[in-house]
């Protein structure tokens, strides 16, 4: 059986999106090339995290400057990370 390639967005319970100004330092200190930019409804860019890549590693939560955007629970990571492999 072939694994399926899933590209999620970060949703809201994952990602503080009124406080990410799309800088992208995230994307730069992910070790694993989990993180990329997508252009949202109201045009700012912001991180997508693509869940068959993600380790948990929270480098990316280290490096926001932005009241640590990032905060994924350990039981929604776990059930994200099973669907997408």
């Amino acid at each position: 059986m072939e694994k399926t390639h899933i590209d999620r967005l970060v949703t809201p319970d994952y990602f503080n999106r009124k406080e990410c100004e799309g800088c992208g330092c995230c994307i730069s200190i992910c070790p694993y090339e989990a993180l990329s930019m997508q252009t949202c409804a109201d045009g700012i860019r912001r991180p997508r995290v693509d869940m068959t890549k993600c380790l948990r590693c929270n480098r990316c939560m280290d490096a926001c400057e932005i009241y640590k955007c990032y905060y994924i629970p350990q039981k929604q990571y776990e059930t994200a990370r099973r669907a997408a492999l």
